[in-house]
């Protein structure tokens, strides 16, 4: 394929990271993007095991101002933007809606859903220069349904899925085609750290949660990263080319069990 660069948000993270790798195999170069600057080292690391440009940005995307570092790396590798990977999110501090504070809801969909709102503005222009390019959004399996005490998470992921369909819709005559990735429990640090503290909130052991949790899957398990970052290695290539709009349901048969 002809030289494409991509930008990936969220990349220091275990998705984001295991995206990275995926998509610096399929020949893209990449532009990693993470609030901290461990995306720099994650970004010398996919670059020496594939032989990609992979390049790292310490940024806020909440902050549109920070997007100025991301462009000035796009241009110094040269090649088209083809692809936007919104990656990057957040879970709640678990509690319920009586006892949800304000700030967290806010801090919560600032970056699950406004920031991709903000990305998508900023680089359209540059992803319909393209002349054919692909947007892939993270939401979740629990932006299909509601659960107690992820009043927050529930709702922006929710949010992204419909802000999704929306830039589908106005975006298929640039050539930009826009999907999501609706991953259930998947085995990172996050998803640990979230049973974890539900654990605690609700005075269980986190074994006894995990199992709690794990045996709603009907395959048995969480996903790996790699798993998620298959499906959107799909969105983002050619063999997704006739696919926008599409949310795609990748949480091992949850919302079918």
């Amino acid at each position: 394929m002809s030289a494409r660069t991509g930008v990936l948000t969220g990349a220091a993270g275990g998705i984001g990271r295991a995206t990275a790798e995926r998509l610096a195999r399929d020949g893209f170069s990449l532009v990693l993007v993470d609030l901290t600057d461990k995306v720099k080292e994650v970004a010398r690391e996919v670059a020496a095991s594939t032989g990609a440009t992979v390049v790292g940005v310490s940024a806020d995307i909440t902050d549109p101002a920070h997007y100025g570092a991301i462009d000035r790396e796009i241009a110094a590798i040269g090649a088209p933007l083809k692809f936007l990977g919104l990656v990057a999110g957040v879970l709640q501090k678990v509690g319920s809606i009586e006892t949800l504070d304000v700030e967290e809801w806010d801090r919560v969909f600032n970056i699950n859903l406004r920031a991709n709102l903000l990305l998508m503005k900023h680089f359209i222009p540059a992803l319909r220069a393209a002349d054919g390019a692909s947007i892939v959004t993270v939401s979740s399996w629990y932006g299909k349904s509601g659960h107690g005490f992820f009043g927050a998470y529930c709702a922006s992921k929710a949010g992204v899925i419909s802000l999704t369909h929306t830039a589908a819709a106005e975006l298929a005559g640039d050539k930009i085609r826009v999907n999501s990735v609706a991953p259930g429990n998947v085995a990172t640090s996050m998803h640990l750290d979230a049973l974890h503290e539900e654990a605690a909130k609700r005075g269980v052991t986190f074994e006894a949660m995990k199992k709690t949790e794990w045996d709603k899957i009907p395959v048995g398990r969480a996903a790996e990263p790699s798993e998620i970052a298959s499906a959107i290695s799909f969105l983002a290539g050619p063999d997704g080319s006739y696919l926008t709009g599409a949310t795609i349901d990748v949480n091992g048969g949850c919302l079918f069990s």
